[in-house]
């Protein structure tokens, strides 16, 4: 007959480890945290600093709510990249090819292709005008004409 009892500490570093492998799933470096702090009890339990339960979960609750606070921003300009930059369409200048009314589409050509178009513009945007895109929302695009 086969004994299933694990130790605490191999429990909460099995659930570190699961934590860490679902955060590359998610990117959302909150799990990685909560992994970490996690890892952090399995080390204090293995060493037996927190021999109880109650011992554990605030370890495991202190650590992972300071690791997530302290290091979370700091992780997410590391790894996520350079979110703060504008996407390259915005601000791009391209030529009407179908008038845009106000409140109404149109269409411009940008990149080689045609791409329907709205505006906030109180007038008509006429064809052959110089627009420049504000945004891409959805498969249309939001332009506001050049002065």
């Amino acid at each position: 007959m086969l004994d299933w009892s694990f130790s605490p500490a191999l429990v909460w570093a099995v659930v570190g480890l699961v934590l860490l492998i679902a955060e590359l799933a998610t990117v959302s470096f909150i799990l990685c945290f909560i992994g970490l702090g996690a890892l952090i009890v399995a080390l204090t339990t293995w060493l037996s600093i927190t021999p109880s339960f109650s011992s554990q979960l605030i370890v495991f609750t202190v650590s992972s709510l300071l690791l997530l606070f302290l290091l979370r921003k700091t992780a997410r300009k590391l790894f996520a990249g350079q979110a703060d930059l504008p996407p390259d369409y915005a601000g791009q200048k391209v030529p009407v090819i179908k008038p845009i009314p106000a409140g109404g589409e149109g269409a411009i050509q940008y990149r080689g292709s045609d791409w329907i178009a709205f505006s906030d513009a109180a007038q008509t945007i006429p064809e052959g005008a110089i627009v420049q895109i504000e945004s891409i929302e959805g498969i249309r695009v939001k332009v506001k004409p050049v002065e």
